[in-house]
């Protein structure tokens, strides 16, 4: 064979082959890139339903019994500003009582308010012991029972 032939041979096979390889290359590169972008939707995909499903436990554990919680609370509120509005009539009609002057339920309340402005003015004054009559007049409890203080002292 002549040496042209030969290198024709070898060129022109080695040409279709390189045309071939770079022809099958750009099918692979696409076939990849859509591989790709296919599991790349897939992790979008899984994302979503696990963001979805974290919120719902969030909903369900966290969210709801706060609600239920607020929702509580403030009916306990509501209930509590009742009874103080109550509570506050209640002292307004004891004052224009025509026994309120040896009410001693007034009188507690009187010194308990100038007492707390004392504290206010000097509360290094304040020992926190109540005075010597509500010694006398308060009760002594124990695992046995309740008594008068003046019963204990005897």
């Amino acid at each position: 064979m002549e040496p042209s032939t030969i290198i024709e041979l070898i060129l022109g096979g080695g040409l279709v082959a390189a045309i071939t390889g770079i022809i099958t290359l750009r099918q692979t590169l696409r076939k990849a890139r859509a591989e790709a972008d296919n599991a790349h939707a897939d992790v979008e995909t899984v994302k979503l339903t696990n963001t979805e499903h974290a919120t719902k436990i969030l909903m369900d554990m966290i969210v709801k019994p706060l609600k239920d919680d607020l929702h509580e609370t403030r009916k306990d509120l509501n209930s509590t500003k009742r009874e103080m509005a109550r509570l506050r009539k209640a002292i307004d009609e004891a004052n224009s009582c025509k026994y309120s002057d040896t009410c001693p339920v007034l009188d507690r309340m009187r010194r308990d308010k100038k007492r707390a402005e004392q504290d206010a003015d000097d509360p290094a004054a304040s020992d926190g012991d109540t005075d010597g009559a509500d010694k006398a007049n308060s009760r002594h409890c124990t695992a046995e029972g309740c008594s008068d203080a003046e019963d204990t002292q005897n």
